[in-house]
């Protein structure tokens, strides 16, 4: 009986150890917040994402601008004649002095050279 015992111990003292250290290594990766999941998000001045929904390929920029306002950071691609309008980014804590860094939300549009919309980013980055 009393060996019995001894496997249950050290049976339950190996799975309270690999128990431990899953939820360590869990909490130190990067994720959503539950409680305010666009916690680490900056957003530009007039963006919403039911705003967001509304952009469609082949829109031109002045007809996003005109739903959305102008973005955070325009880059331009000048090799591959593209466009982006980044309209969330991450680091939301860090410009705000907050300890921590989480998963953000992004929402990017792509125009071509001709300034039509041919691709729209979004979702959820972890880095």
């Amino acid at each position: 009986m009393k060996i019995f015992y001894k496997i249950l111990a050290s049976v339950l003292l190996f799975l309270s150890v690999i128990i431990t250290f899953s939820l360590g290594a869990g909490l130190t990766v990067e994720g959503v917040n539950l409680f305010s999941p666009f916690i680490d998000t900056q957003f530009a001045r007039y963006y919403s994402q039911e705003k967001f929904e509304l952009i469609k390929l082949g829109q031109s920029i002045k007809e996003v601008e005109s739903l959305l306002g102008l973005p955070l950071k325009k880059r331009s691609d000048s090799v591959n004649r593209k466009t982006e309008y980044i309209y969330t980014t991450d680091g939301k804590l860090y410009s705000n002095k907050k300890n921590g860094d989480f998963a953000w939300y992004r929402s990017a549009v792509y125009f071509d050279q001709a300034g039509k919309v041919i691709k729209i980013d979004k979702g959820w980055s972890f880095d």
